[in-house]
């Protein structure tokens, strides 16, 4: 039965459409960094992955190996060493971070969703409309449509790399989009940097009076949290009443990794609502560069 060109068009639109999660997962975890490598540190399973290497290094070799595996899906080049290479690094992904995911089974079964998709490139290959098949035809002697078929490659693949294009694009902005976002309403965001339990106490009654003195346009507020001042996360902490007044006046709640480490806190034992990122202080340099204004206390 011969195959037809819708059916040849759904061959390409699965891998161009499943390539853009890997290629977008990849800019995620090079681009954001701190966010990946808090959510491997926190998983209950991250440990499996962790011994090997620190969890920073892992995102970021993760991150490599899914933004390379994505691009070489999409084109449908190596397709088959592609697909494997992605399989290779989502099954550890999927083992340490999704498994018993606090979220609920969604994304673990997503996770199995790519992993059977993965599976069908592994045994087909691109099939139709990838570099694989053009650099085959293009081996074969008397092909007198051969320039015919090349160009029609290179318009599918042309059209896949714009929404490509598109795609990085929107992902490489989201981290700056609270920041404009903030600044086209009039509103400023602001930045706590603590460094002792007690100064939590300062940092909520500062968001609060800022968000009730309307002159101020207040944005987003986020206090980071280094030094001693991790202590005051803690479950069963003296300042639960504070923390739970600031979550009422909408702050952003970041832990520094590094002072974790220094004070022996494993971060499974602070309160729900709190982000770990591995370094403070290079967070809040993230934020000055987003137009945050900064104070520390």
């Amino acid at each position: 039965m011969e195959t037809t060109f819708f059916q040849k068009i759904s061959f390409l639109v699965l891998r161009i459409m499943s390539s853009l999660i890997f290629i977008i997962a990849g800019i995620n975890h090079l681009f954001q960094t701190a966010g990946a490598t808090a959510r491997l540190e926190k998983a209950p399973l991250g440990h499996l992955a962790t011994w090997i290497a620190p969890a920073e290094t892992l995102i970021i070799l993760s991150g490599i190996g899914l933004l390379t595996g994505g691009i070489l899906l999409l084109l449908g080049f190596r397709t088959k060493l592609a697909a494997l290479l992605l399989l290779f690094i989502l099954i550890p992904i999927t083992l340490t971070v999704q498994v018993a995911n606090a979220a609920g089974s969604g994304p673990l079964f997503k996770n199995i969703a790519l992993l059977g998709m993965l599976l069908f490139f592994i045994v087909n290959g691109a099939r139709y409309y990838g570099l694989d098949q053009l650099l085959q035809r293009s081996s074969k002697p008397g092909k007198t449509s051969k320039g015919v078929r090349a160009g029609s490659y290179a318009a599918v693949l042309t059209g896949g790399l714009l929404f490509l294009l598109g795609s990085c694009t929107t992902a490489a902005t989201g981290t700056q989009a609270t920041a404009a976002t903030a600044a086209k309403a009039g509103k400023t965001n602001y930045a706590v940097l603590i460094s002792q339990p007690n100064h939590l106490k300062a940092a909520v009654h500062t968001a609060e009076s800022i968000t009730a003195e309307s002159h101020f346009h207040r944005g987003e507020f986020v206090v980071m949290a280094c030094g001693k001042s991790v202590e005051a996360f803690v479950k069963g902490s003296d300042m639960a009443q504070e923390f739970a007044k600031g979550q009422a006046a909408g702050i952003n709640y970041k832990v520094c990794g590094m002072s974790l480490k220094k004070f022996n806190i494993d971060p499974a034992t602070l309160v729900e609502g709190v982000e770990v990122v591995p370094n403070g202080l290079t967070f809040m340099f993230e934020l000055q560069q987003q137009g945050f204004r900064t104070v520390e206390l």
